[in-house]
C-alpha cells in the first residue's frame, strides 16, 4: 500500500465499498482510511491499481474519498462496470487466444500504464498455462507475439521501470518470474542500444530462461525451505534442459539457446552448467543473469521475505561483484534513480 503522503483534517468524507474497484485501472481520486482521528491517503489519484495494491485495498475495513471527488467517483465506477464486463468476456478466453491477439489489443490502448499492465498480464498468463500444463510442445507463435509486444511497449517510452515495478506481483512464481526477467532484460537491452532483432532474441531467451523447470519435480520447485544438495543438483540441470526443450521445438537460434543455457554462469567461473568465466559468458546470458538475481531477491519466497530494490542492488554490487557483470548492475542502478 502507498505510504502516508499527507494528512487531511476538516473535510467531509464519503465511505466506499471496495468491490467496484478494478485491477489494472488508474484510480482518478485520492483514497483514504481513518486512523485515530485523522484521514490518511493510502492511494493517490493517478495510481495504477495493480494486483498487490488491489489485494491490500480489499483488506481495509472501510475506505473513504472526499466529497468533492464524487463526480470522479461516479465516472470511475461507471467506466469500471464496463471494464468488468469486458474482463468477464476476456476471462472466458484461454491464455493462448489472448496471447495470439496481444498485438491488436495492446496497440489499441493509448495509456502506457494500461498497456504495460495488459501486456504483462497476458504474457504472465500464457507462461502460467505453459508451466501448469507441463507440455513441452511450446506455442511458438503466441510466445513470439508476446516477445514482440514486450519489445514494442518497452521501446515506447524511455523510463518505464518505475511503472513496471508498480505492476509486478510481490510473491514469487515461475511464470511471473519469467515475465519479470523478460521485462528487465529488455530494458537493459534498450539501454545497451541493441537493435530490434537483438532485443527480440534477448527478450525471447529471458522469457524462456527457466523453461527447463518443466522437467523439475514440482515438490522441489515449491519447497518451502532451503534445498538440500541433491535437490540443488537437480535444479542446476534446468538451464541445459531448457535448451533441449527449445531445440525439440525447432529453435536453432544460437543467441537464444546460449542465453538460456548460460544464464547461471558467473564471471568467476563458479556458475553452471559449463563453468564459463568472464567474457566467455555470452552477453545475453550475463544480462539475464543479473535480472534473474534481482527479481529472485526482490520477490517474496516461501523461505524468506523479499529484499527492497535498494537492498538487492546493494547486495549485488557489494557481495556479487566477482560473479555478476558490474557494468550491467550499474546500469540497473541507474534505472532506479
Amino acid at each position: 500500500m502507498a505510504k502516508v503522503v499527507r494528512l487531511i483534517i476538516n473535510d467531509q468524507y464519503l465511505p466506499l465499498k471496495t468491490d467496484k474497484f478494478v485491477k489494472g485501472e488508474v484510480v482518478p481520486f485520492d483514497v483514504y482510511v481513518k486512523r485515530y482521528n485523522d484521514f490518511v491517503i493510502i492511494i493517490e489519484a493517478g495510481t495504477l491499481l495493480n494486483e498487490s495494491l488491489y489485494n491490500k485495498l480489499l483488506q481495509q475495513e472501510r475506505i473513504y474519498i472526499v466529497n468533492h471527488d464524487v463526480k470522479k467517483l461516479k465516472s470511475y465506477f461507471s467506466h469500471s462496470a464496463m471494464i468488468s464486463l469486458d474482463e468477464e468476456k476476456m476471462n472466458k478466453l484461454d491464455p493462448l487466444s489472448e496471447a495470439l491477439a496481444i498485438k491488436e489489443k495492446s496497440s489499441a490502448m493509448s495509456e502506457i500504464e494500461k498497456r504495460l499492465f495488459f501486456v504483462y498480464s497476458t504474457v504472465s498468463e500464457l507462461m502460467g498455462s505453459i508451466f501448469e500444463s507441463g507440455n513441452e510442445k511450446l506455442p511458438l507463435d503466441a510466445l513470439s507475439g508476446c516477445v514482440n509486444e514486450i519489445v514494442n511497449v518497452l521501446s515506447y517510452k524511455t523510463h518505464v521501470l518505475p511503472i513496471i515495478l508498480k505492476i509486478l506481483p510481490d510473491t514469487y512464481s515461475t511464470h511471473n518470474h519469467s515475465t519479470n526477467v523478460a521485462y528487465f532484460a529488455t530494458i537493459l537491452g534498450i539501454m545497451l542500444k541493441m537493435d530490434n532483432e537483438e532485443l527480440i532474441d534477448l527478450s525471447f531467451s529471458a522469457l524462456l530462461h527457466d523453461i527447463g523447470k518443466l522437467r523439475i519435480d514440482e515438490s522441489i520447485l515449491e519447497k518451502s525451505s532451503s534445498l538440500d544438495d541433491d535437490e540443488f543438483e537437480s535444479i542446476k540441470h534446468h538451464s541445459q534442459m531448457g535448451c533441449e526443450i527449445l531445440e525439440q521445438n525447432g529453435i536453432e537460434n544460437q543467441t537464444i539457446l546460449k542465453g538460456i543455457r548460460h544464464h547461471h554462469e558467473r564471471l568467476d567461473g563458479s556458475g553452471y552448467p559449463d563453468g564459463l568465466r568472464g567474457k566467455l559468458i555470452p552477453q545475453n546470458a550475463r544480462i539475464i543473469g543479473v535480472c534473474d538475481v534481482f527479481d529472485a531477491l526482490t520477490t517474496n519466497r516461501t523461505f524468506r521475505e523479499n529484499y527492497t530494490s535498494f537492498e538487492a542492488l546493494l547486495l549485488m554490487k557489494r557481495e556479487m561483484h566477482m560473479q555478476l557483470d558490474e557494468k550491467l548492475v550499474d546500469m540497473f542502478i541507474q534505472l532506479h534513480r
